[in-house]
């Protein structure tokens, strides 16, 4: 056995830096073998001043019981392994959405990455961060973390460095993140709406919990108080048909004539249940989607979207993460945050030109 270290945590009680098996962990080694804790990390470490008997007797012991190391113990000795994680919190709930999003974060930070000799890591979503566990990864990029993020949570007691892209809003100045500034890219989106002559603009969201369903729902509220506008809002459960959210709100009494729709497959479930009701796009509705990708594009017609330049986010998160596993910030230090610009593209879905930029 090796590269095993058990430092202490910040929550009093020292945290296992091994893997349990089907007998316990490295304290269970330590008392099954007589000797302390430290003894034992320093005997399956091979470190340390310990007898050839005791470290015999701890590996001995070790093996009898299941133990078997946790890789990323090599980070908390120091050692780099050059390898970083990235995961998306989105496919938890059934599948990634905005595909092409997630594609352009993930090229982008694999190319950061290479270019300073690391390489990542593409890792299974998990409520409870298990595959973390197995991997000797220096630091990890958690894409659309949840709020209260049980994973984050999991990562920080590992002491693996991590950065996301949005944020935990229960935790928003806990971690590293790089973002773009979306309650801005909402309200600019709104505006261009009202600018085309719509007096009745909706919003379709998701209640994830996650930072961007939560941007975007707060600046509409905000937008609608300040234009003085109905509030005409709807929202999908995670797993749901998003079509039954979209045919909700375009049914209703009050009928918007525009809607803002946060991620791309709202877009699509829009544009469906617009034909399916007889609602030509844009003349009695327009539509405008929060991330930009191939079927906002290629969408008959193409529908105007926010480019939330995901390769840019994806670039400047793995900068960050390797500057963190480079030089760690001292205890105290407020993390990093970056704030990346969002570019409105007007298509066919809406009407008028007025260049938007939001930031």
């Amino acid at each position: 056995m090796s590269d095993v270290t058990e430092p202490q945590g910040s929550h009093g009680t020292a945290r296992n830096a091994g893997r349990k098996g089907t007998g316990g962990g490295l304290r269970e080694v330590a008392r099954r073998a007589g000797v302390s804790v430290t003894t034992a990390s320093h005997a399956l470490n091979g470190v340390g001043r310990v007898g050839a008997d005791t470290r015999e007797r701890v590996l001995s012991v070790a093996r009898a019981l299941g133990y078997r190391a946790n890789p990323n113990a090599r980070g908390l000795r120091g050692a780099r392994t050059g390898l970083i994680g990235l995961t998306h919190r989105t496919s938890v709930e059934g599948g990634i959405t905005d595909i092409e999003y997630f594609v352009k974060i993930v090229n982008a930070a694999t190319w950061t990455a290479m270019d300073r000799d690391y390489s990542l890591v593409l890792v299974p979503p998990s409520l409870d961060g298990r595959p973390f566990e197995s991997l000797p990864l220096d630091g990890t990029i958690v894409i659309d973390p949840l709020t209260d993020d049980p994973l984050l949570t999991r990562l920080s007691a590992m002491g693996v460095p991590v950065v996301t892209t949005g944020r935990d809003l229960s935790r928003k100045d806990a971690f590293p993140w790089v973002d773009n500034e979306l309650s801005t890219c909402a309200q600019a989106a709104l505006d261009h709406l009202a600018a085309t002559g719509a007096q009745r603009v909706g919003l379709l969201t998701g209640s994830t919990g996650q930072s961007y369903d939560e941007d975007a729902a707060r600046a509409y509220r905000d937008w609608c108080e300040r234009t003085g506008r109905p509030v005409l809002m709807d929202h999908a459960e995670p797993g749901t048909d998003s079509a039954a959210a979209a045919r909700r709100i375009l049914t209703r009494p009050d009928r918007p004539d525009a809607l803002y729709v946060v991620m791309e497959k709202f877009g699509f479930a829009a544009l469906a249940v617009c034909r399916e009701l007889g609602l030509s796009v844009p003349e009695d509705v327009q539509i405008v989607v929060g991330a930009d990708g191939e079927f906002a594009r290629s969408a008959r017609p193409s529908l105007t979207a926010l480019d939330l330049a995901p390769e840019s986010i994806g670039r400047q998160a793995a900068e960050l993460l390797m500057n963190v596993i480079s030089d760690p910030p001292e205890p105290g230090t407020a993390p990093e945050h970056r704030l990346v610009p969002a570019k409105l593209l007007e298509r066919e879905s809406t009407r008028g030109r007025s260049g938007a930029e939001a930031s």
